[in-house]
């Protein structure tokens, strides 16, 4: 079967609990049903997201040949997920981070140490070829750097439509983005790329026309959480408005977003009315409780999505 889209990224897992209140510096807080989290990081929670939407996704990455780097690579392979470009090694454990969510269904995320600092550029780029024909690469940070920055330079000259998702920020700069055509990021990390202290500082369009400028990515596109998403490409602006849910958790909403964008591009859809589709989507993922269990298949979420978008 012909891949739809690469993904390029980390596989982790971890342990999630709730709080009543998500804590501030220096706070000790109560936190309540601890559990393993069914999250495989921000690579292999998209694929799976994608997969359940129909499209055929491969993830590529580097994890340990220990429980948690079986369990990522379970979930994903049920899902329909080609995971022939994971790569396992016992040179790294599978990192593992943990999922903070309070009563207001916010989340704080901490990312574990990535086992793909054993990842090469060689590899990346040599499964990427392998992979071919594929239309998308989708890039992540919860990788080195480098590795998605030569990952996408890989896809453009294999001839795909390139998208990133710059989170985490990177603690050093990353310099001009211009192999990415889209670029996903949220409110938070658009402030950062501004240095803003608040991405409110700024009226939207201006936002993203800051985002675009710093980094010269093709299209922006940044989520704003419960005030939507707004988008920039070319001279064309757009704010696609909050689909309104009784929110539980909104661990993963921004995954499903990401997600629903790439399907959405992949089916053929303009982009802004991607960003409508994968804002209604990624609403639906809120009414239900952690990462992979939230994600739906098609049949189940196009009701709502049709009845959500204009």
């Amino acid at each position: 079967m012909a891949v739809d889209v690469i993904v390029l990224n980390n596989l982790g897992g971890g342990q999630s609990c709730q709080v009543d209140q998500l804590p501030h510096p220096g706070d000790t807080v109560k936190g309540y049903n601890w559990q393993p989290s069914i999250d495989a990081g921000k690579g292999p929670n998209a694929c799976v997201a994608m997969a359940r939407l129909g499209v055929h996704p491969a993830f590529v990455g580097k994890a340990g040949k220990d429980p948690a780097g079986d369990r990522g690579e379970k979930w994903m392979r049920e899902a329909g997920v080609d995971t022939s470009g994971l790569l396992r090694t016992d040179k790294v454990m599978t990192g593992q981070g943990i999922r903070i969510v309070e009563k207001s269904g916010n989340n704080l995320i901490v990312c574990g140490e990535s086992s793909s600092r054993a990842l090469t550029t060689q590899e990346v780029e040599r499964e990427i070829e392998r992979l071919q024909p594929a239309g998308y690469f989708y890039g992540g940070f919860e990788i080195r750097e480098e590795l998605v920055l030569a990952g996408l330079r890989k896809a453009k000259n294999c001839g795909m439509t390139t998208i990133v998702n710059l989170s985490p920020i990177p603690s050093e700069p990353v310099g001009k983005l211009d192999c990415a055509d889209y670029l996903i990021i949220n409110e938070t990390e658009a402030a950062m790329v501004c240095g803003l202290s608040s991405w409110k500082e700024l009226p939207m369009k201006r936002l993203a026309q800051q985002v675009r400028d710093k980094l010269g990515c093709g299209c922006v596109i940044i989520t704003l959480g419960e005030n939507g998403c707004i988008g920039l490409r070319g001279d064309r602006f757009w704010a696609v408005s909050p689909v309104k849910v009784d929110c539980v958790d909104t661990s993963g909403a921004g995954d499903a977003f990401l997600s629903a964008v790439i399907v959405n591009l992949i089916w053929g859809k303009d982009i802004e009315d991607a960003c409508k589709w994968a804002g209604a989507y990624a609403s639906y993922t809120t009414m239900r409780r952690g990462t992979l269990l939230s994600y739906p298949m098609l049949e189940e979420v196009q009701g709502f999505v049709s009845q959500h978008i204009k």
